[in-house]
């Protein structure tokens, strides 16, 4: 595997496996909406680490169109694994809440990552 991206496609990876696991393996916890807050705190950790390591191996001069297609493909992601709860496994099912808390979730760690590319040095350097 490329070292380059390594915690990029481990972040993607360890999400997707926790989205397909069953869910009656993961301990009840007693918040309210705390499955919602889980997706939205794992899309946007995919989105701002994805985000940090294309800003600090490869800073870019289009760093907002980067951060853009960074949270799509979060977004679109999380939809996928929705989708993928819905109608690949017996354990799980596909919601719309959780979709849109992994959207939210990709669009809170793009508006970090905007923050993080306009005030360290390093992510703002271009090629």
């Amino acid at each position: 595997m490329n070292s380059r991206y390594f915690f990029s496609v481990l972040i993607v990876l360890l999400v997707t496996g926790l989205s397909l696991f069953p869910a009656q393996e993961f301990p009840e916890v007693d918040v309210q909406f705390a499955d919602k807050w889980a997706h939205w705190i794992m899309y946007a950790a995919v989105t701002l680490i994805i985000g940090i390591e294309q800003g600090l191996k490869r800073p870019v001069r289009a760093w907002g169109t980067r951060i853009a297609v960074i949270a799509v493909f979060a977004a679109l992601w999380g939809a996928l694994m929705e989708l993928c709860q819905a109608y690949l496994t017996t354990t799980r099912s596909g919601d719309i809440l959780d979709a849109a808390a992994n959207t939210f979730g990709a669009l809170c760690g793009a508006m970090v990552l905007l923050l993080l590319y306009k005030t360290v040095p390093r992510m703002k350097n271009v090629e």
